[in-house]
């Protein structure tokens, strides 16, 4: 029993330290909103976002320590990588339909917390997590491990190349995937990448090479949903596939989530899904 309650102190004092971190860092970069504000300088306000972005993504933060069992440690989180609300999202969907093959585009620290999250829940499931870049592979593989998260998650190291899809008049560079690496049944697919303001519709191979390994009950996370290329993606896809339909989550960078419809159920218009 002492030992219990010794354990749930340590626990407790592990989530306070994390507040009082973000609580810190948040006071610091509201101080730079402000200057940012005061003297007009718009590189500085889009770097920093805005103060109820900071306080969203403090809030979400905070829910994913809860979820992970108050995981003192998490990843790199915002800006380039995903951010907490988009994660809590994932976490949620994890929590509530258990999925056992799970398929990610875009290694990082999404790929850690959604290992980290199979470990708190129970889930007996698997993560095939999509990259071409070798860093980020070498970054990942290293954070796996440090956390012993590697039985978790398979790491596919694959180039990008181009490919012609209908409805585009120039190849988009995709994952040169071999035949079988990725499972058929994906449960969970995560839609982080490639990395999408380098090169117009870099995203939107993901459809016609993936959506058809999903299983029925399968759902889809797209990060970044704000942007016109991904809103544009989600119109074309829920085109392609007329029993798809989406729904938008509240995230600073934006969050959309995919699924079947149910039999018999109307389609809902993918415009609606816009921020």
């Amino acid at each position: 029993m002492m030992a219990m309650l010794v354990a749930l102190s340590v626990l407790n004092l592990a989530l306070l330290l994390c507040v009082v971190v973000m609580l810190r860092r948040l006071r610091r970069r509201i101080l730079k909103v402000r200057r940012a504000q005061r003297t007009g300088h718009r590189y500085a306000l889009r770097h920093h976002g805005s103060v109820n972005h900071l306080y969203q993504e403090l809030e979400s933060l905070i829910g994913l320590h809860r979820l992970l069992d108050g995981a003192p440690e998490l990843p790199s989180l915002r800006f380039i990588s995903v951010s907490p609300d988009f994660m809590l999202c994932v976490l949620r969907s994890i929590q509530q339909h258990t999925p056992r093959r799970i398929v990610e585009c875009g290694s990082g620290s999404s790929t850690i917390v959604m290992a980290l999250a199979l470990r708190a829940f129970g889930v007996d499931g698997h993560i095939y997590s999509i990259e071409n870049h070798e860093p980020s592979i070498t970054m990942v593989r290293a954070q796996l491990r440090r956390h012993d998260l590697e039985r978790f998650v398979t790491l596919v190291s694959v180039p990008l190349v181009p490919k012609r899809y209908d409805g585009f008049d120039a190849p988009i560079n995709w994952y040169n995937l071999p035949e079988g690496v990725v499972p058929d049944g994906i449960e969970l697919l995560v839609v982080d990448g490639p990395l999408g303001f380098r090169r117009k519709d870099a995203r939107y191979p993901a459809g016609p090479e993936l959506l058809p390994k999903l299983s029925r009950d399968a759902r889809v996370f797209i990060d970044d949903a704000n942007r016109p290329d991904e809103r544009r993606m989600v119109e074309r896809w829920c085109q392609l596939y007329p029993d798809l339909d989406a729904r938008s989550h509240r995230a600073e960078k934006g969050c959309v989530e995919l699924y079947f419809r149910d039999a018999g159920e109307p389609q809902r218009d993918p415009v609606s899904v816009r921020a």
